[in-house]
């Protein structure tokens, strides 16, 4: 029988994707995780990091967390996506806009994230960019007018992101306090496992 020599690579969680205006997305908070930004290298193929005019690279949050009721928003990895059913757990990545609003609402709640807190996300607008990455015209609030845009132009959608405490007793804290014991077990079996830091304060993106 074959001895491998080298563990399968488990694919990551799917991420929450934002594909149209008026789509929503609740989670409870399982896990938080601050991470460079990064963009693939056309010349060498690699990744590299993005950085700011400083030097230091640019920080973007990856959020683990268990899908709420009302969750419009699809979830995915590449091209397969579709809406995440109530308890799926998920990624939530914020970077630029979306991680200052993180920041603010979250000096607003007055203490640091706690396991069960919710963080939601409505998209309300959208941005064209030209081939260099440039904002072109003025932000689109209908979807109308985000389907007319022609092929070939890059659209980012986008919409404010909330943190708050959950309700008092409700069921997701224990469901989304057990996620975060399953994969504090995962992660310490694995090689070089260590704990969980992602509630350390984060640093602004910019």
């Amino acid at each position: 029988m074959p001895i491998n020599l080298e563990e399968d690579r488990k694919p990551g969680l799917p991420v929450v994707k934002r594909t149209a205006l008026g789509q929503k997305f609740f989670g409870a908070i399982v896990k938080v995780d601050q991470r460079d930004r990064q963009r693939r290298d056309e010349s060498t193929g690699t990744m590299v990091p993005i950085l700011k005019p400083n030097g230091r690279p640019r920080k973007e949050l990856v959020i683990t967390c268990m899908t709420l009721p009302g969750t419009t928003a699809p979830a995915g990895i590449g091209e397969q996506e579709s809406v995440p059913n109530e308890g799926d757990l998920v990624r939530l990545i914020l970077k630029g806009k979306a991680f200052v609003d993180w920041i603010e609402s979250k000096n607003a709640l007055g203490r640091t994230i706690q396991v069960g807190d919710v963080v939601e996300q409505v998209t309300n607008c959208a941005q064209v960019y030209d081939a260099q990455g440039n904002p072109s015209g003025a932000e689109l609030t209908d979807q109308a007018a985000v389907n007319a845009v022609p092929r070939g132009r890059s659209v980012g959608i986008y919409g404010p992101v909330k943190v708050r405490a959950a309700k008092e007793d409700s069921e997701w804290v224990a469901k989304a306090e057990a996620a975060y014991h399953s994969l504090q077990e995962r992660i310490s079996v694995e090689p070089g496992g260590g704990s969980l830091s992602g509630f350390s304060d984060e640093e602004p993106p910019f």
